[in-house]
């Protein structure tokens, strides 16, 4: 039997050639830029034909809402933004399966879907995204900083939040993650390609509301917190599960905004003191108290499994 090299990272140039079939094309790193520009055209197309439909059942005539952008934000209920977030997720998925069954050559699974072995993986990334908020909320409950006002619970528009994060969370994961990193990792050195992905997260959210610079500066350091263990283990339900949590607690649950869009919570908080530590108007992602928590969870997490085992799924 020929001799070949495994790279611990990214095996994917010495793999055998029964094993793995060659890429459509060669370099990993185009393969990620033209699928964010195929998935960018897909999703717009596909969020935009659903817009309509919602305006079209809603009786709401398109001229009056292209004159009047202030409707728009008035039609995005909590349903509203799950079907419209829906519909990116299976436009980006249908993109994935696209760019990896014909031009990756490789399988949905060897995005880093394994889940045997991997389910304690998933409780971790559950528990640091929880912990992340709770952190940041007795900060500010010790320092003066917040207060409870009262709590509300409607489980109708807790479980919507929930399915909405979920999607939101596999989205974001599946898309910067499991493909675009992963086929910048088969170009570029593995942390240059995260630095690159984490850069490009932070980008899609430039548009979003109350936006500051340490809004901006924590938003790509949580790529970077988010993708410190796909490079060294290949597999996503860390990051998804932790994804998951940082956004649902943070907003339904504990009231903050997030990402700077305010949602139904069963905590209804008020808020004071220096923006720096409470994040203001953008959520507590926009904070001080993020900065930190994400920096040490990033440590924590690249310790913790950057000598991990490596298991190869095509």
């Amino acid at each position: 039997m020929d001799n070949f090299e495994i790279d611990p990272a990214f095996p994917t140039e010495s793999v055998k050639k029964h094993e793995e079939k060659s890429p459509a094309i060669k370099w990993g790193w185009l393969r990620a830029v033209l699928f964010l520009l195929a998935n960018a055209i897909a999703s717009t197309v596909v969020i935009g034909v659903t817009f309509l439909i919602i305006l079209i059942v809603k009786g709401i005539d398109l001229a009056t809402v292209m004159t009047d952008r202030a409707q728009i934000y008035e039609l995005m209920g909590s349903n509203e933004r799950t079907i419209l977030q829906v519909a990116g997720f299976l436009a980006m998925l249908l993109m994935v399966w696209i760019f990896r069954k014909f031009i990756d050559r490789k399988t949905m699974l060897s995005l880093g879907f394994k889940y045997k072995g991997y389910g304690v993986d998933l409780i971790w990334g559950l528990v640091l995204g929880f912990v992340l908020i709770i952190f940041g909320t007795l900060v500010l409950m010790l320092t003066g900083n917040l207060t409870i006002a009262e709590y509300r619970i409607d489980i109708l528009s807790l479980s919507i939040s929930l399915f909405l994060y979920i999607v939101v969370a596999l989205n974001e994961e599946i898309m910067f993650r499991g493909y675009v990193l992963s086929n910048f990792c088969e170009s570029v050195n593995k942390y240059l390609a995260l630095v690159i992905t984490s850069a490009l997260f932070m980008a899609i959210h430039l548009g979003n509301p109350n936006l500051s610079i340490l809004a901006l500066v924590n938003l790509f350091l949580a790529g970077i917190v988010l993708g410190i263990y796909y490079i060294h283990k290949q597999n996503l339900w860390l990051p998804i599960g932790m994804h998951l949590t940082w956004n649902y607690f943070q907003g339904p649950v504990f009231g903050y905004e997030v990402s700077g869009t305010t949602e139904q919570s069963i905590i209804v908080q008020n808020l004071q003191g220096n923006e720096l530590l409470t994040g203001g108007d953008f959520g507590l992602e926009g904070s001080l108290l993020a900065t930190a928590g994400i920096i040490i969870i990033t440590i924590f997490l690249h310790f913790k499994y950057k000598k991990a085992p490596y298991e190869k799924v095509i």
